[in-house]
């Protein structure tokens, strides 16, 4: 894979996490395939499904903020590890997680999360 395309998939994963840490889902049209599948979350369909996940959970939990620590890259698979924490505080241990990505046609396909146990 080239340098560029993994920059390129880098850039679509943190465009994703940063619509959830600002609550502007414009870009999700761009960044979403239209068959886009979260398997944590199978009834959140396309990026339609993602914009209104967003603004549902951002009313009801407004502080809550994804930190991604690493995005790595490997042809069309994406890993980003961070946490989820509620306030702005990075201070505060948040949950650790890991999401993996599929990234097809520079858009994000699917994603399967996985959340810290310890």
């Amino acid at each position: 894979m080239s340098e560029a395309v993994a920059t390129a998939s880098k850039q679509v994963v943190a465009r994703y996490f940063d619509m959830w840490n600002t609550g502007d889902v414009s870009a999700a049209p761009d960044i979403l395939r239209q068959d886009w599948i979260d398997h944590a979350h199978p009834e959140v369909a396309g990026p339609a499904g993602v914009q209104r996940a967003i603004e549902q959970i951002r009313a009801a939990q407004p502080d809550l903020r994804f930190h991604i620590e690493r995005i790595l890259a490997d042809a069309d698979r994406i890993a980003a590890i961070g946490s989820v924490r509620r306030g702005q505080d990075l201070g505060t241990p948040g949950t650790g997680m890991i999401w993996l990505i599929r990234v097809e046609d520079e858009q994000m396909a699917e994603m399967w999360t996985y959340r810290s146990t310890t």
